[in-house]
């Protein structure tokens, strides 16, 4: 007697350490151990007009034909279909998982005659209800594991989202520069072929030397390999698009070329804002929440079941005379399955979910610092791609401005020809540098979007 109120003492006691769901805070508080900052350490001394957390980023570039691809990607994207499917066979687990908490019902029928398989003519028929009391939490920690890893599945879907929307607003954006820097580069390419016939020309009298001349047809060389390396970085990138959007890579071209404006400074908020907001660092929450409940689910297993179980049924032969046969007879019973001795495999099967747990909260602690070095990254990374672009964008105009003076001196017969062909060469290098650097600008804009994990629809 004192034995089997010790077992119902020790085995309620086990039963009743469940482990509760934790949010981000306290999922950070044992993760990261107070190595989150209260501020970004590299955050400009700008004035926000606004939240990333509060603002549709994508509409903030008033880009329509880039929304209508986006339009696309979600719909047709190869990517976006199968994590969709992950997460829907996550979903269906977890349904099928939880199904184990409500009673099991079925009805079992057979007959047969005195010849044939079955040979026993025997006919019966049987209604059976069965249920697992669930004392210890066994079923609920199984259902609530499959419900986080459902968790983590659709959170990791709306990362792939995110990261689909922020790759494909670069490559959109990469393919139109391309495609201005490609009309440069024939530019500079006609201007080369026009400052090579002008040395021909000045050879043949015997003002320029042959050096001059292998110069020239050197520069004009690389001015077409120049060209058509830009070309092939162009149509790559329009297939990219072509990809992204879930479409065949045709190198279908863009209908506009014009790179959006950067839009206006808002506040990414603080870091501890970043953890219960990004897709990702939701997934690793979730990831811990499971491992905690699968920990209760593995300790739980080391105690009794106890089921229930009813039914009724008829049975008859006409082999064997069987007293009130083809009459309908209740029954109900109790089962208990407790496990003795299984070489230890209950408790490694805890070790193994306790060390699962400790994998999970290092996954969260990775996912979180790799978060606050993308924002730190995305943020320093626009200071110094928006000061390059200030740069740039002085040079560009220095070398206009030199271009006009040599235009107006060539007017007056000063220099000649090769002089303004020359600086409209280097006009066009100008361009393109500043082309690159406003790309570059709005790359990282939206790498700060993304890492903020800002919502772009």
């Amino acid at each position: 007697m004192k034995k089997t109120i010790l077992l119902i003492a020790t085995t309620t006691v086990l039963g009743g350490c469940s482990h509760t769901i934790q949010n981000a805070k306290q999922i950070e508080e044992k993760a990261l151990q107070k190595k989150t900052a209260d501020t970004y350490q590299s955050l400009p001394k700008t004035s926000a007009k606004g939240a990333i957390a509060d603002s549709l980023w994508l509409d903030l570039f008033q880009d329509a034909e880039l929304k209508s691809l986006v339009t696309l990607a979600l719909k047709d994207s190869p990517d976006l279909q199968m994590i969709a499917a992950r997460k829907e066979q996550a979903e269906a687990y977890a349904k099928a998982v939880g199904a184990a908490i409500y009673p099991a019902v079925g009805i079992t029928a057979r007959t047969g005659t005195k010849l044939g398989v079955e040979a026993s003519g025997i006919s019966l028929a049987y209604l059976g209800a069965s249920w697992e009391l669930d004392l210890w939490g066994r079923v609920r920690a199984a259902r609530g594991a499959a419900a986080q890893t459902a968790l983590s599945a659709a959170a990791m879907q709306e990362s792939v989202r995110l990261s689909l929307i922020a790759s494909l607003s670069k490559m959109v954006w990469t393919a139109r520069v391309l495609k201005e820097q490609e009309r440069l580069a024939i530019d500079i390419q006609t201007a080369q072929a026009n400052h090579l016939e002008h040395v021909i020309t000045r050879e043949k009298i015997g003002i320029a030397s042959r050096q001059d001349l292998a110069n020239a047809q050197k520069s004009l060389a690389q001015a077409k390999e120049q060209t058509q390396a830009i070309s092939k970085a162009y149509l790559d990138a329009l297939r990219a698009v072509d990809v992204l959007v879930g479409r065949y890579p045709a190198a279908t071209p863009l209908q506009t070329q014009l790179i959006p404006a950067l839009p206006a400074w808002l506040s990414p908020g603080v870091p501890s804002e970043l953890l219960e907001r990004r897709p990702d660092i939701i997934a690793a929450s979730a990831r811990v929440n499971a491992a905690l409940k699968q920990i209760d689910q593995a300790q739980a297993a080391r105690l009794p079941r106890i089921s229930l179980s009813a039914g009724m049924g008829v049975i008859d032969s006409r082999m064997f005379v069987m007293q009130e046969s083809s009459t309908i007879r209740p029954g109900a019973g109790v089962s208990l399955n407790l496990p003795l001795f299984t070489g230890g495999a209950l408790s490694a099967q805890v070790e193994q979910k306790e060390a699962e747990l400790r994998e999970a909260y290092a996954q969260f602690a990775k996912a979180g610092l790799a978060a606050f070095s993308e924002v730190e990254s995305a943020l320093s990374g626009e200071d110094l791609s928006a000061r390059r672009l200030q740069e740039l964008v002085v040079a560009e105009k220095e070398q206009l401005s030199i271009l006009q003076m040599i235009e107006d001196e060539f007017r007056i017969g000063r220099n000649d020809q090769r002089q303004v062909l020359q600086q409209k060469i280097q006009v066009a290098i100008a361009q393109q540098a500043r082309y690159q650097a406003q790309v570059e600008l709005l790359m990282q804009r939206v790498n700060l979007y993304l890492a903020i994990g800002g919502s772009p629809l």
